[in-house]
């Protein structure tokens, strides 16, 4: 087989932080208000944005966490991508830093001027078990004060927060109370989501499962086709590459374009060539890991709860198991 190695990039983000308001259920990056409180640098900001335009990718959108507890950093990485030849399409945003429409007004002019075009508002049953809708329909009308376009993510959601009091937040249980006892297997059918980082937990009661053997018999092969896809990747504040949406997984950034060395990327090489297996029998041989669950969603499900472990063990301290934070608490 072919070595691991990312030549091309197409679509993809710049993660400025993983610290943020929120613990959403669905976050494929386990984010939260238990990270460290570390925002990207400008110096790390412009070394990403160098490798990732040397490899063809001439746009990104930014997210975290939640980039926007930090505007003036926000900015300064604004002023970068444009000095970089990166154009930024969109910053996403889930509200929590909203106050009133004045101030909302002054912050997002401010960064207009630093090249602020779009702000991708999150609007969601998961999002308002933190964060008032109240504040996201202030932002929108926020960002129409200071002429920036919104690209709401998603609108469907909001005929169902506009049945509740705008200015509370509402678990899911509060949901299933006027919608059903099938809402969250229902938003799956509305609302794209990874099954990664927190989704397994949260929709793992309400998708099929399958024994580990099965899983293990029906996916013989590599990953090569998840891991060597570029269209939505990620790069990160610790100057990591996220290999396709395999949270978790971490390259470093100035090893892209070459093939990875089979000492440093044990994990993924063998990921790469011969998929769940492979990363089964590595930690089977190497520490006896026995699964423990009776059933998996799929593939992904296994490998994170095999990755998770090999963490936990400590040992192999493999660099391309991070960040370790995402492991260490993901729930």
């Amino acid at each position: 087989m072919r070595p691991f190695q990312i030549k091309h990039l197409v679509s993809g983000g710049l993660i400025t932080n993983y610290f943020c308001t929120s613990r959403c259920r669905h976050c494929l990056y386990n984010c939260g208000p238990h990270w460290e409180k570390h925002y990207i640098n400008r110096d790390v900001a412009k070394e990403n944005f160098r490798i990732v335009h040397s490899l063809g990718c001439r746009s990104l959108h930014i997210g975290g966490g939640e980039p926007m507890l930090r505007p003036d950093a926000l900015g300064e990485m604004l002023e970068v991508a444009a000095l970089s030849g990166i154009s930024i399409e969109y910053v996403e945003t889930n509200s929590s830093w909203f106050k009133d429409i004045a101030s909302a007004v002054n912050m997002l002019t401010m960064l207009k001027r630093k090249g602020l075009r779009t702000l991708l508002v999150s609007i969601s049953p998961f999002h308002n078990e933190y964060i008032p809708f109240s504040k996201v329909s202030g932002t929108i009308k926020a960002c129409n004060e200071a002429g920036i376009h919104v690209f709401p993510w998603i609108n469907d959601f909001v005929k169902d927060l506009t049945k509740f009091n705008p200015n509370e937040t509402h678990s899911i249980g509060a949901f299933e109370k006027i919608y059903g006892k099938d809402y969250l297997s229902s938003v799956l059918k509305r609302y794209w989501i990874h099954m990664g980082g927190r989704a397994l937990d949260t929709f793992r009661p309400v998708l099929d499962q399958w024994p580990y053997e099965q899983i293990l018999e029906n996916n013989q092969d590599g990953c090569a086709f998840e891991l060597s896809d570029t269209s939505h990747f990620h790069v990160d504040l610790f100057s990591n590459y996220i290999p396709g949406l395999c949270s978790g997984l971490s390259i470093a950034t100035h090893d892209l374009g070459k093939p990875l060395s089979e000492k440093k990327y044990p994990v993924l090489n063998t990921l790469f060539r011969l998929g769940v297996r492979g990363i089964y029998d590595l930690a089977y041989q190497t520490f006896k890991f026995r699964p423990s669950r009776s059933g998996y969603i799929n593939k992904c499900d296994l490998c994170t709860e095999i990755r998770t472990f090999l963490v936990e063990k400590g040992t192999l301290d493999l660099a391309e198991l991070s960040p370790k934070r995402f492991y260490r608490d993901r729930r």
